[in-house]
């Protein structure tokens, strides 16, 4: 660097300092936690936040010398936090670095390439001591407002005259000596997008609904998926399926697996207190990864770019149709088909029409630059979206497909027993088709000690009946499985083949299978149902998935799994799609064996009446 510019940098330096003196000066002197960046800093300050990772120096604002909030560029070509340069100019009317003329109407918002790259950067959630969260710069505001466990809150009975205010966490102690807990005051509602606690009574042990996921399936969070009628749940009247069940009775379950969840949610307090989350139906939108792309092309006289532009119904702004085959474009290979035109030659056409965007290609004189936004999905919870209204029936074989790893887990066994033929087998079945807790195959829940099958000690509660004396008991109704055994019990010899279960238990209740005992299961028994869905006018299913060959909990491959199902939404208006369910088809395409991208993809690309293939197994009651 020479001279001249050293003095530059040196001069730059004593007016940023002037500056920050002089507005400290002009600045309220109080300092508050910020709603949006959820730091200490006045009201009229720059948002400060904790970045997970080292930031590019070109994205650094050169007065607070930190990276850009909502950045502003100089007609001179230099760029600053909105809120540095406005109140940098209160006080000298010139650009903090060379000094020129510049006012406010010299000044104007940064390109959209700028703002989504620092949308995206990645911040650590200020309250460290309650929250590990790392999220994108642009959703802290949403996460504190909402989620985070340390964002500061009132209590439930703050209407009531208390004046507790403290983390999230906190307030599950604070209730228990909360001078107003005996006080009704009326039900605090369940708020859809935010972080709720209630209150329950609890007059008998079993809160009466049941759930799915854990930190260790797919789902990771505990999901209710159904609630029993004349229940404490249903009685109470504000929780619905779909709730993630955070806390119960100050117990942290984002971190429980299935069965430590059950057990909490199991344990009898006559006070019980859920936080919960209930998602918006906007938030279940595809969550994608987005890729901000700056292409330039070069136009060549008597040849054609050879981009077709299309607008979308469900979307806003110009995405490119396709490519002319053979064209400057095509030959390029870097823009691709569904990309988003954010800019063309720095004119924003993020709501922009295909005639706007295509005028100012075609007045460009040498070069067009495109700036767009091309999304690829990870694995994440999406929304099923998609734009097409044709039909297309199904045609899925599934036989056709590979052995599941539970069919490798769980082989048939036989058991021959020779008995009185007026002797029962002293055992007590669950389950089959259309039972009230839906589609099972028939299993033992309870054994006679005394019985022909309990002298023998071949079978265990959970066992699973599959044949009796080469009789198929498989996708049976429980009537007439039932009389299907007692017609073969007449006989000397009886023959049955079992699968053995997953789970027990010991003493004298009877056997409750967990939703993970079923997920355990062989193919063969699975009794598959149908389910058509006419899309909304909007395109979307209402519903989102988790799961697929990629997943990240455990060693998979894992199915794909519905996660949540959205109020008013074709799917929640069907009522036959529970938060569990596997999905194996969709139309005529496999969703087994896939990745979660690959069978988002499909779920969004299957037209019109969308027919799906599902496995629904009930999920553990508490």
């Amino acid at each position: 660097m020479d001279s001249s510019s050293e003095a530059g940098a040196s001069s730059y330096h004593d007016y940023a300092n002037q500056s920050t003196l002089s507005l400290n000066q002009y600045k309220l002197t109080d300092k508050r936690v910020c709603q949006t960046c959820g730091q200490f800093h006045e009201p009229e300050g720059t948002h400060l936040y904790d970045y997970y990772q080292a930031v590019d120096e070109d994205l650094m604002c050169q007065i607070c010398l930190q990276p850009l909030v909502s950045p502003l560029d100089t007609k001179c070509g230099h760029t600053f936090c909105s809120r540095c340069l406005k109140n940098y100019l209160r006080i000298q009317r010139q650009c903090p670095v060379d000094r020129l003329p510049l006012l406010m109407v010299d000044i104007q918002k940064s390109s959209i390439l700028v703002r989504r790259l620092l949308d995206k950067l990645l911040v650590v959630c200020p309250n460290v001591d309650y929250c590990e969260e790392v999220l994108p710069r642009s959703e802290l505001e949403a996460h504190l407002l909402h989620r985070c466990r340390g964002a500061v809150t009132k209590c439930i009975k703050s209407s009531l005259g208390c004046t507790f205010q403290g983390p999230r966490s906190a307030l599950q102690s604070h209730l228990w000596e909360c001078p107003f807990r005996d006080q009704d005051g009326g039900k605090n509602p369940v708020v859809d997008g935010e972080v709720s606690t209630i209150e329950i009574q609890r007059n008998q042990a079993d809160l009466g609904i049941s759930v799915v996921g854990g930190c260790d399936t797919p789902l990771s969070c505990i999901v209710i998926q159904e609630i029993f009628p004349d229940g404490v749940i249903a009685k109470d009247g504000r929780l619905l399926p779909g709730d993630q069940i955070l806390e119960v009775n100050g117990e942290d379950l984002t971190q429980a697996t299935h069965y430590q969840a059950q057990q909490a949610l199991s344990h009898y307090h006559p006070v019980c207190r859920l936080t919960v989350y209930r998602e918006k139906a906007e938030e279940n939108r595809p969550i994608e990864k987005e890729e901000i792309l700056k292409i330039t092309l070069s136009k060549v006289k008597g040849k054609q770019l050879g981009i077709k532009l299309v607008g979308k119904r469900i979307a806003a702004g110009v995405f490119i149709l396709n490519l002319v085959p053979e064209s400057l474009a095509a030959i390029d290979g870097r823009l691709l088909p569904d990309d988003r035109v954010l800019e063309i030659n720095g004119i924003d056409v993020t709501y922009g029409t295909q005639e706007q965007a295509a005028h100012i290609i075609q007045t460009a004189a040498e070069k067009v630059q495109f700036v767009v936004s091309r999304r690829s999905r990870p694995q994440t919870p999406d929304l099923i979206r998609s734009t097409s209204d044709s039909i297309v029936t199904a045609n899925f074989d599934l036989s056709k497909d590979k052995p599941s790893v539970s069919d490798l887990l769980c082989p048939e066994k036989p058991i021959t027993i020779t008995k009185d033929p007026a002797e029962t087998l002293g055992i007590s079945v669950a389950g089959g088709v259309n039972s009230p807790r839906g589609d099972t195959p028939i299993y033992v829940t309870n054994i006679n000690p005394n019985g022909c099958l309990g002298r023998t000690k071949q079978i265990k509660k959970g066992d699973v009946l599959l044949s009796i004396n080469g009789a198929n008991l498989l996708s049976l109704t429980h009537n007439e499985a039932v009389n299907l055994v007692k017609t073969n019990t007449e006989a000397k010899v009886v023959c049955l083949k079992i699968i053995e279960g997953p789970e027990t238990s010991h003493g004298h209740g009877n056997f409750t299978p967990t939703w993970l005992f079923w997920q355990q299961m062989p193919r063969m028994c699975q009794t598959l149902k149908t389910v058509t869905l006419l899309r909304s006018p909007s395109g979307s299913l209402g519903f989102s998935v988790v799961g697929g060959t990629d997943g990240s909990q455990g060693p998979g491959p894992f199915p794909v799994y519905v996660k949540s199902v959205v109020l008013d939404t074709p799917a929640a208006k069907d009522g036959r799609l529970k938060c569990g369910d596997i999905l194996l088809s969709v139309n005529d395409s496999s969703l087994q064996n896939v990745t979660h991208a690959k069978a988002v993809d499909l779920l969004k690309m299957a037209n019109g009446a969308v027919t799906l293939t599902v496995v629904s197994w009930p999920g553990t009651i508490v």
